[in-house]
């Protein structure tokens, strides 16, 4: 695999094993409202849950909502990551490569959770859902982020899991690395994820290091 300098990774589903969390939440709040829903729709909602329990519970979206992030906000206090994803983050901060997070997820709860896995001063840039206009798979995000690597897009790589994370990378014109373990074919298919053209696809974390 291409050696890149700067490397900018998703959040949940990606670093964090944070899907079948937001499953269990979602789930529960629409089996509360007897709504059927696939897990592969609630996995292409992840990202914009606001704007789709508008769909799902028409009567009470946002009620709908915050009855899910309540049990998920219970559940990620003690989310784990992805095996081999903190000594990927750390071997990259040793060999001096910068590195940038990039997530919809709320500010607070992403910088306690890097704190409470000791993975905080791996990262040299955040960009979080609040701090952009545009989300992924708009280029916007990603385009900050390199920004504050003071990075060059040849040199860049995003790393992630879903449909958003490799249309940013496509939109913004820089390589991606799609993250997909066997795990994740409850949520994503993955000829349709093939359709963005990620540069690489592995299943573990370990491998982004391999040249």
């Amino acid at each position: 695999m291409k050696q890149y300098q700067y490397y900018l990774f998703d959040w949940d589903g990606n670093l964090a094993q944070t899907l079948e969390v937001w499953l269990t939440a979602i789930r529960a709040s629409l089996d509360k409202r007897n709504i059927q829903v696939s897990d592969e729709e609630i996995g292409l909602s992840f990202g914009n849950f606001e704007n789709t329990f508008k769909s799902w519970s028409q009567d009470d979206p946002e009620e709908a909502f915050n009855d899910a992030y309540q049990v998920a906000a219970q559940l990620l206090q003690d989310v784990n990551l992805y095996p081999e994803a903190k000594n990927t983050l750390k071997s990259l901060h040793q060999q001096e490569r910068k590195i940038a997070l990039v997530t919809t997820s709320a500010k607070h709860d992403v910088e306690r959770l890097l704190e409470r896995h000791g993975i905080a001063d791996y990262f040299d840039a955040l960009v979080t859902g609040h701090d952009v206009a545009n989300h992924k798979p708009h280029p916007e995000p990603l385009e900050k982020a390199l920004e504050l690597l003071g990075g060059q897009k040849s040199e860049a790589v995003m790393v992630g899991d879903s449909d958003k994370d490799l249309g940013a990378a496509l939109n913004f014109g820089i390589d991606s690395i799609l993250f997909y373990p066997e795990s994740h074919s409850k949520f994503y298919n993955l000829d349709k994820l093939k359709k963005l053209k990620p540069t690489y696809i592995i299943d573990d974390f370990a491998e982004i290091l391999v040249k």
